[in-house]
């Protein structure tokens, strides 16, 4: 199940006045799971940024030659 299926299952969950303890957990797990990529690929960029900063740095040093 994707953040969008899961969506729409709250959606006809709270249409319907219940929301099941498994749904819940389900999206809690979701949730968890998205921050941790959401983090990774914060940390991925990071390091590219800074891995550009170092390339830049360098194509500037070999232009002042």
């Amino acid at each position: 199940m994707n953040a969008n299926e899961l969506a729409d299952e709250l959606d006809k969950s709270r249409q319907k006045s219940y929301t099941s303890e498994h749904l819940v957990g389900k999206a809690a797990n979701m949730l968890r799971q998205q921050q941790a990529e959401i983090e990774a690929l914060k940390d991925k960029l990071y390091l590219t940024k800074q891995s550009l900063d170092i390339v830049d740095s360098w194509i500037g040093k070999a232009q002042d030659k």
